[in-house]
């Protein structure tokens, strides 16, 4: 039931983000309206003359070029999302390393060689512990056959 709602809501959250923004389409149109009109009042703008024909050739193309730049981003949603900051929720989350790498026993290491040291540390330790175990046991074996002999 959680896992559903929780399938349900991040299914939501990327149509969300995939869904494209009219606000593109509307500034898009403002630059092409605007476009338009510098290109009707192109006498007025440049001068007799022409004076200002580089700077009104840059600023027609300039506006032409924002018009097709804000249209691409209405009809490819991840670049539009991505100049407004919605990128976040679509960007996949990444796998956790190893926990190797990271984590040795439960001690946190930072290189290789750390990590290398505490591997070793934890064998000798194992191997201290066996030893100990198995002289402790011959001892208890020697305790009991000895107790045998003093019973007679």
């Amino acid at each position: 039931m959680i896992r559903d709602q929780l399938n349900k809501q991040e299914g939501s959250i990327e149509a969300e983000v995939n869904r494209p923004r009219v606000a593109f389409l509307w500034a898009a149109a403002v630059t092409s309206v605007t476009a338009v009109l510098a290109y009707l009042f192109e006498d007025m703008l440049v001068g007799q003359d022409n004076e200002n024909a580089l700077g009104y050739a840059l600023l027609l193309g300039l506006l032409v070029l924002v018009s097709m730049f804000l249209v691409l981003c209405y009809r490819v949603p991840r670049i539009g999302n991505r100049l407004l900051g919605y990128d976040v929720a679509s960007i996949p989350k990444r796998e956790k390393e190893k926990s190797s790498l990271q984590y040795t026993g439960s001690f946190q290491v930072e290189t290789g060689l750390t990590e290398k040291h505490m591997n070793s540390r934890r064998k000798q330790a194992r191997h201290s512990r066996r030893k100990l175990a198995q002289v402790t046991r011959e001892m208890q074996a020697e305790k009991q056959q000895a107790e045998p002999k003093s019973d007679e």
